[in-house]
Parts: C-alpha cells; sequence; structure tokens
C-alpha cells in the first residue's frame, strides 16, 4: 500500500500505487493539515469539503519524507505554488570584523574559516519567507552553515570572500565545505592552489550546492583552510542564496 503525490502545474496528481488509481485535483481546492499523526488532504468544491487523502506518513511514498511536518510542509508548498517547477528563495550577506586584525593561522590541520557577522554589509533583511521561513543561514556562535530551515531538495549557493596572506614562497593552499556528520560530503574552495609569490591575495569563489539528504540538511556545514606552510587568512564574509523547491 502506497501513495504518490505529484506537483504538476496547477493540479496535484495523488497515486494510489495498490490500487492503481491515479487521480487529479486542482489546486484551487485543496488544503493540507496533520491529524491524529495522518496527513489529510481536503478537496473543497461548490463549498462542499471532502477528504481525498488521510494516510500516515509511512504510507505515503512521495513526498519521500518520514516525519510528518515535512511531509505536511512540502504538500502544502506544493498546493502554493502555481507550477511544479515553481521555485522561491532568499539571500543573506554576512561581513566578518575579527579576522581582519586577528587573522586566522593557517597550517596543515584545517582550520575553521570563522565569521562574527558584525560587518557593516551584512544583511539579513532578505532571507526566504513562505512556508516555514528561515531565521538564519550562518550561525554566528557555531561558525558555520545553519541548514536546518531548508528542506532536502533545496539548493544553496554560497560566495566565499577571503584574503591570504602568503609568507613563503610556493605554498599551496586548500578550502573545503564540510558537510553532514563527520564532515562526510566535501565540496572543494579552492583546490591545491599554489602561490608562488609572497604576498596577500584577496579570494573569492562561488558555489553551488544542493540539500541531498536529512544530515546534510541538519549538520552544521564549516569552511575549513589548510596550508602545507604556515600563513593566514583573513575573513571578509560570505553571500548566501537559498533557493526553494515548490
Amino acid at each position: 500500500m502506497g501513495f504518490r503525490i505529484h506537483n504538476i502545474g496547477t493540479k496535484i496528481l495523488i497515486e494510489d500505487t495498490s490500487g492503481h488509481n491515479i487521480t487529479y485535483y486542482d489546486k484551487a481546492n485543496l488544503a493540507v493539515s496533520a491529524s491524529s499523526g495522518s496527513v489529510v488532504i481536503t478537496n473543497n468544491v461548490n463549498n462542499e469539503t471532502t477528504n481525498i487523502l488521510r494516510e500516515i506518513p509511512a504510507n505515503i511514498d512521495l513526498p519521500s519524507f518520514n516525519g510528518l511536518y515535512d511531509l505536511i510542509t512540502t504538500i502544502h508548498n506544493y498546493i502554493t505554488s502555481s507550477s511544479g517547477d515553481a521555485f522561491s528563495g532568499g539571500w543573506a550577506d554576512y561581513n566578518d570584523t575579527a579576522t581582519t586584525g586577528s587573522p586566522i593561522a593557517v597550517t596543515a590541520v584545517p582550520a575553521v574559516l570563522t565569521n562574527n557577522g558584525l560587518g557593516v554589509n551584512t544583511n539579513t533583511a532578505y532571507l526566504p519567507i513562505g512556508g516555514n521561513g528561515i531565521t538564519q543561514l550562518w550561525d554566528t556562535s557555531s561558525n558555520g552553515f545553519d541548514f536546518s530551515d531548508l528542506n532536502v531538495g533545496d539548493m544553496v549557493d554560497i560566495r566565499m570572500d577571503i584574503s591570504v596572506i602568503i609568507a613563503l614562497t610556493n605554498t599551496v593552499v586548500d578550502v573545503n565545505l564540510l558537510m553532514g556528520t563527520g564532515g562526510s560530503v566535501v565540496v572543494p574552495f579552492i583546490s591545491d592552489q599554489n602561490y608562488k609569490a609572497t604576498g596577500t591575495f584577496e579570494v573569492i569563489r562561488y558555489m553551488g550546492i544542493y540539500i541531498g539528504s536529512t544530515d546534510v540538511r541538519d549538520t552544521l556545514a564549516q569552511l575549513k583552510i589548510e596550508a602545507d606552510k604556515s600563513c593566514t587568512c583573513i575573513v571578509h564574509g560570505w553571500y548566501i542564496k537559498a533557493i526553494r523547491r515548490g
């Protein structure tokens, strides 16, 4: 026994995989709620409301969430979107002040890139709203990207802006974004960059990632820098764009 709920343009398709039944419903007539641990979808036509689905999460194969909250939120976003390929989103900019006066020491042991978010260019006024809103994308107290308000399947773009101060020639620098438990997902921002001369080098990298699992969503992600020779690093900040499905 299983049900699949598809977001198709202005309609919702409910597929009963065991009964081999498929029914289309107009989104404008639908509402979704939770009742006694079940997902309830109602259809209101001519001021008459009927239940078209009432199932526990275990009986719903698509969207592929086990939790009642995630299912309700995702189906609600389906109903309120105008297209199956609809997207919404927002952005934030976090500007650091601490590392300008006290640069981060970089060695062969990866060091966390910190950002206190206290700079004049910090802007969190345009974080994504709607559905379940997003309160932050960067945790200044733990120095990590906070994706916990996002859904699996959402996308994030990050623009990193730092300066590396090279004291010795031929210093090789790496910066990686570590996501998931134990940093199991590694996204390279700087890979084996060999600085042949000494001096201060501004580095701007733009990277797109996706929230591929609940582990990636719920685990703080961190940027870490390392080098084969000792150097230092100043964090200017990062711009983060979140793109939500539905």
